[in-house]
């Protein structure tokens, strides 16, 4: 009897089973070509592309490999830019002013993320989120690379992109008894997102 119980509840599930894999006639029905589209990933799109940029960013005081209070300027200009939607972006400032308690040079590779704006040539704003996902020395080049989004503004919900390379040879002033008081380099920037 418990037994015979069992097999009733097993048999009645894949009666169920195989009646939802089928339809009113009993026939299985093939896969939705709607149901398709929907499981299937879309492609990114490259929105916005800046592969021509400079960046600089100034410390005060110079940093040095002890801790102290510094005020962070950093601007980075991108020229160049190609716009999938148009001609209209064309170029971009990303300008970021902060104050870091306890910095030094050390922090200078660091993994670290950071809030910033950039206003676009049409006059329009992007606010990014952004973390250093990597650092690496290339010979005498330092390799700073963010990944993160557009929280607001145009290109909202973008992922982007940035890369920026410095002389890794400007760092050993933060050896030297002045510091370092400047980084310049190049930068690229790519937004990426759907339509």
């Amino acid at each position: 009897m418990h037994y015979g119980s069992r097999s009733a509840v097993a048999i009645s599930m894949l009666v169920v089973a195989v009646l939802a894999a089928c339809g009113e006639d009993g026939r299985e029905q093939p896969p939705s070509p709607q149901g398709e589209l929907v499981h299937s990933e879309q492609p990114l799109l490259t929105l916005v592309e800046c592969l021509v940029g400079s960046a600089a960013i100034n410390y005060s005081p110079p940093l040095k490999n002890v801790e102290q209070d510094v005020t962070v300027v950093s601007t980075t200009v991108y020229s160049n830019c190609i716009s999938l939607l148009g001609g209209a972006v064309t170029s971009g400032t990303n300008t970021i002013r902060s104050f870091r308690p306890g910095f030094s040079c050390m922090d200078l590779l660091s993994i670290g993320s950071s809030t910033s704006v950039i206003t676009w040539n049409t006059g329009e704003t992007s606010t990014l989120i952004q973390t250093r996902v990597s650092s690496q020395i290339n010979g005498n080049l330092a390799v700073l690379t963010n990944v993160g989004t557009v929280e607001s503004g145009k290109f909202e919900g973008a992922t982007v992109t940035r890369t920026t390379t410095y002389l890794a040879t400007d760092l050993a002033a933060c050896d030297s008894p002045e510091g370092l008081s400047r980084l310049s380099g190049l930068a690229t920037l790519s937004l990426t997102g759907l339509l």
